[in-house]
């Protein structure tokens, strides 16, 4: 592709992006805590893009809220799978809770980031982070690994235009995989489908080691 987004070497942790907060799990045996209005997530519900209400585990109450660990995360911040989904991103697209395998960054300057730059580049860390697992049980990551995740300081404007090239080119494998379920069982027919997404998906992760690799 020609016309590429410029990097200039500098990098920021993620810790220097904006604030963590983690998240909590409402008690069960306490049912005046669930049937409420406010979205709460695991991270199960982390999809690489927006969530909304819709896309709630469970709908929890301000007293659930009041009398757990859970918190409500700001609107359009960044929730990030650490245990059980290590690595998994997602950017709310309306104030909900999460439970304590997520931690969301918050306070992000819009002014100079783009929330989806950083989940993109997040999302090609997440085999970093998923190494860097540990635990007997459940293996998770701390915030303090998380924070310590380093990405490309670019231009806004140039953010801008990886998002654009980067969701341009999911959206084409995305299209491609809907005709391929389409297809009846000629086998050349999907065998040219499934070439035409690996293709698509090389490009995709020769991009995004461009841009976001070390």
């Amino acid at each position: 592709m020609t016309d590429k987004p410029q990097f200039v070497g500098k990098k920021v942790t993620i810790g220097e992006l904006g604030k963590t907060q983690s998240g909590g799990t409402p008690s069960s045996k306490h049912p005046e805590f669930f049937n409420g209005s406010i979205p709460w997530i695991g991270t199960t519900a982390l999809n690489g893009k927006f969530l909304g209400k819709n896309d709630a585990v469970k709908l929890i109450t301000e007293e659930a809220v009041a009398k757990s660990a859970t918190k409500i995360v700001p609107e359009k911040s960044i929730m990030v799978g650490i245990r059980v989904g290590v690595g998994k991103v997602a950017i709310n697209a309306v104030p909900m809770c999460t439970s304590q395998d997520i931690v969301s960054i918050v306070g992000i300057d819009e002014a100079s980031w783009n929330k989806e730059y950083i989940s993109l580049a997040l999302q090609y860390k997440a085999p970093l982070l998923a190494a860097q697992a540990q635990g007997a049980t459940i293996a998770g990551i701390t915030s303090k690994t998380l924070k310590a995740i380093e990405i490309p300081a670019i231009p806004i404007n140039e953010q801008n235009r990886v998002v654009d090239i980067l969701r341009k080119l999911e959206n084409q494998v995305g299209f491609v995989r809907k005709q391929l379920c389409g297809l009846d069982a000629l086998v050349k027919s999907r065998f040219v489908a499934q070439q035409q997404i690996e293709k698509l998906q090389m490009l995709y992760d020769s991009l995004a080691q461009e841009y976001f690799g070390d």
